[in-house]
């Protein structure tokens, strides 16, 4: 969730409009970072969604994050957004980048030059670890993968994230959200019983990239018990895969796939998302919200006590002696009957109050809220709400802040996304402390493209 924020006559408005603001790049940005991996340096290897998202949870975290790019090849989440295609502007200005690469570095080297080699490997020497998302092989060809960097430092820490993982017939698999999600059965398992399987995007990469995180955060761990570092081979569709256990289990109990559900359950019913005459009752909204769009609401079911509460608060007392409905199996096999049931009765409710209501009854229930009911909630601002960032040549605009409250060792957002090669000097000078005879050759041999 973002949005730009222009002020009058295209000009930037005032930092103060927006929370918890994060300034222009300087050249040397914050070193003390607050988090549980402050003091972690990380080469970043990532482009596209997945990865870049992923480390960036580790950089949210802490740690420092080099990402390693190249005007020779440029992450094309510069380009292009990968959500809503072309957009007018520079490749410090892309949407997608400047929201999945905050809190990172930029160093701009052409890893086929042997000086931009001998760069990473020299940062390697310094790093704790080491991420990426290319297609197993990639960076071996390059004389940079795991064992290259275990040369030079036995104790870092690789996470290599790819569509099928390092290893298996279908390791050079090329791979992204839909992907993932169709080679993991997610995809085949979504959607309405008698419709096509659901094609996912976005989510799934941010999934992926969030378990790449979570195995280097582990990686880690065994490094600080044991000394050691290791390799770690993400498979990002079983990363996906991962959320539908019982999938796997009902082949190996019956023998043959499950069916697709819609919003349905395999035990449950009423379990479901109800239509709504409104997101909120009338006087609830503002003027500038009159005649908002109708809402929907979640209610699930799973037990008599939770169903017979619904029914009390529903005033759909008769439907609790109705024989079809009188128990939870019942209720299930003659649930196409009971779901227009529901619905004629909230068809005619506001979603938060009425979830409001069944929650308080003891039935599971949540209003299904859109974007700016989120940003604008009570709750998303008590916890702090969205922190406005300015990257150096774009807008003030909101991102989502991480989304954990440490209490000892916080969580932060401390800069933008970087533009192209950013701090390559300052990543060469005062990190590797190079001097400007060596830069200048790195720069003459084209190694700094």
């Amino acid at each position: 969730m973002t949005t730009t924020t222009n002020g009058a006559n295209g000009q930037h408005p005032q930092d103060g409009l927006l929370p918890h603001h994060v300034g222009h790049h300087s050249l040397i940005k914050p070193t003390k970072r607050a988090g549980p991996l402050s003091g972690k340096r990380i080469i970043d290897f990532t482009w596209a969604w997945a990865g870049p998202y992923g480390a960036m949870q580790v950089a949210l975290l802490g740690a420092e994050l080099i990402k390693v790019e190249s005007a020779t090849r440029i992450d094309h989440s510069r380009q292009r957004s990968l959500a809503m295609g072309s957009f007018k502007g520079g490749v410090n200005q892309a949407p997608m980048f400047n929201e999945v690469n905050l809190n990172k570095y930029s160093i701009q080297l052409n890893l086929k030059m042997a000086g931009a080699k001998q760069v990473i490997l020299d940062l390697a020497r310094t790093a704790d670890g080491a991420i990426d998302n290319f297609r197993p092989g990639i960076l071996e060809k390059l004389g940079l993968g795991y064992e290259d960097l275990c040369q030079v430092n036995p104790e870092i820490v690789m996470v290599s994230a790819s569509a099928l993982g390092a290893t298996g017939p279908e390791r050079n698999y090329t791979g992204y959200a839909p992907t993932f999600a169709a080679l993991s059965g997610l995809s085949y398992l979504s959607g309405e019983p008698q419709e096509p399987p659901v094609m996912m995007g976005g989510s799934i990469d941010l999934r992926a990239g969030t378990a790449a995180a979570l195995a280097m955060v582990a990686g880690f761990h065994y490094r600080e018990r044991t000394g050691r570092g290791q390799f770690i081979d993400a498979s990002s569709s079983e990363a996906i895969g991962m959320h539908i256990p019982e999938e796997f289990l009902h082949v190996d109990l019956l023998g043959k796939d499950g069916d697709r559900l819609g919003n349905g359950h395999r035990a449950y019913a009423p379990h479901d998302v109800f239509r709504c005459a409104s997101m909120r009752a009338p006087d609830a909204y503002t003027d500038e919200h009159k005649g908002a769009k109708s809402g929907w609401i979640a209610i699930a079911c799973r037990s008599d006590q939770e169903w017979n509460a619904l029914c009390e608060c529903s005033g759909l007392d008769h439907l609790r002696d109705d024989p079809r409905f009188r128990t939870g199996l019942k209720r299930w096999k003659h649930r196409e009957e009971l779901n227009p049931m529901i619905e004629a009765w909230t068809s005619e409710q506001s979603a938060v109050e009425t979830a409001e209501t069944l929650r308080a009854a003891g039935v599971p229930a949540a209003a299904s809220v859109w974007g700016s009911d989120i940003h604008h909630s009570e709750n998303f601002q008590g916890r702090g709400g969205a922190v406005s960032v300015r990257p150096p040549e774009s807008h003030l605009r909101q991102v989502l802040p991480p989304p954990w409250k440490l209490s000892e060792t916080p969580a932060e957002i401390v800069s933008p996304a970087p533009r192209l090669g950013e701090d390559t000097e300052y990543i060469l000078s005062r990190m590797l402390g190079y001097g400007a005879d060596k830069i200048d050759a790195l720069a003459r041999e084209g190694a700094l493209e």
